[in-house]
């Protein structure tokens, strides 16, 4: 057991250290506080794909440079290539980059928490350098600890992903969807999303808000991910209405990493099952409707599986020395406290 412990242990790490170094190759991760993830703001598609671009670069000067200040901020300029912005809008012409990058430094970003309150425009200035083919823009010091990971919670995505997103409300909830992705679900009240997205005033109606805001990114991003080019989707279902009106929804979000997980747990169960069936059997030979009892209500909840092959595992190790009969009685009185299997 010991040796099929530590073979799982180095298949997964393995897996994941593959996994990491594959996609360091082929992608660029983002990151940002999840208090921006959740804040109250509204981009059109051009101008959010044009904050990816300004966050990838301001990634480049305190993330990726090993000398780069990420305690003290002062307002930080950055430079961007003209394709670069051309590429969010799927070679736009320069008017309507123009037109995007005044829409981003009019807009006002707002974060409300038990902590603080913050209303503030993330970009200060614009420039276009023509001559050298480049935009100069300013990032306010204000705002740049939230995208420097300096918080303790932080939503990490992909911006290969984000920035392909073909409507607003795909690239809210694909942040949302990864600062969720490991609890595997989220829920938010009707009237909390449209506070966040700045919907008060817009698809007043249920049927409305349901198919523009969740059914649209759902659909989009479940697309990408039978496609191969997206890392998660999501469904929804309603966890609270009142009528015919929905007042809340629950989110349900599934990607590769926890579908590798499901196999892995599964693999992990059938293996620990194998162990505790050899095991148990061992020691309990004249009473076989025992071993058939513990199987049975391991293979019932197949989750307790790795813990009771480890607990059968510990006690054998304990007692080593005792007669097999008596191993026996230990283990049975341990399955019993400890799983209520009798």
């Amino acid at each position: 057991f010991f040796f099929f412990s530590f073979y799982i242990f180095y298949f997964v790490e393995n897996i994941r250290r593959m996994a990491k170094k594959d996609q360091k190759k082929r992608d660029i991760i983002l990151s940002q506080d999840n208090a921006l993830t959740t804040a109250r703001y509204k981009f059109d598609l051009i101008e959010k794909r044009a904050l990816y671009c300004i966050i990838r670069n301001i990634r480049a000067n305190y993330i990726e440079q090993e000398d780069g200040q990420r305690t003290l901020f002062e307002n930080l300029i950055i430079t961007i290539k003209e394709e670069e912005l051309q590429k969010c809008g799927d070679n736009t012409k320069m008017k309507n980059i123009y037109d995007a990058l005044k829409r981003l430094r009019n807009r006002d970003i707002e974060i409300n928490n038990e902590k603080m309150w913050l209303s503030i425009g993330f970009v200060n200035y614009v420039k276009h350098i023509k001559n050298k083919s480049y935009f100069e823009v300013e990032v306010s010091k204000e705002v740049l600890p939230y995208y420097v990971e300096l918080a303790q919670n932080f939503t990490s995505y992909s911006m290969t992903v984000a920035i392909a997103l073909k409507s607003t409300f795909t690239q809210r909830f694909y942040e949302l969807c990864c600062q969720y992705q490991n609890k595997g679900f989220f829920f938010y009240a009707v009237n909390e999303l449209r506070e966040m997205f700045m919907l008060e005033n817009k698809y007043p109606r249920s049927f409305d808000f349901k198919k523009w805001v969740l059914e649209t990114p759902a659909k989009e991003l479940k697309n990408l991910y039978d496609a191969g080019q997206c890392d998660l989707y999501f469904d929804f279902d309603i966890r609270e209405k009142k009528g015919k009106e929905a007042l809340s929804y629950n989110f349900f979000i599934h990607s590769r990493q926890t579908e590798q997980q499901k196999l892995l747990e599964y693999e992990s169960a059938k293996q620990a099952i194998i162990y505790i069936t050899t095991t148990i059997s061992r020691f309990s030979k004249s009473d076989k409707g025992y071993v058939k009892r513990v199987v049975n209500a391991v293979q019932l909840h197949p989750e307790i599986a790795v813990q009771v092959a480890q607990k059968i595992q510990k006690k054998f190790e304990q007692y080593i020395d005792k007669p097999a009969k008596q191993i026996g009685a230990i283990i049975r009185v341990c399955l019993m406290e400890d799983f209520g299997i009798e």
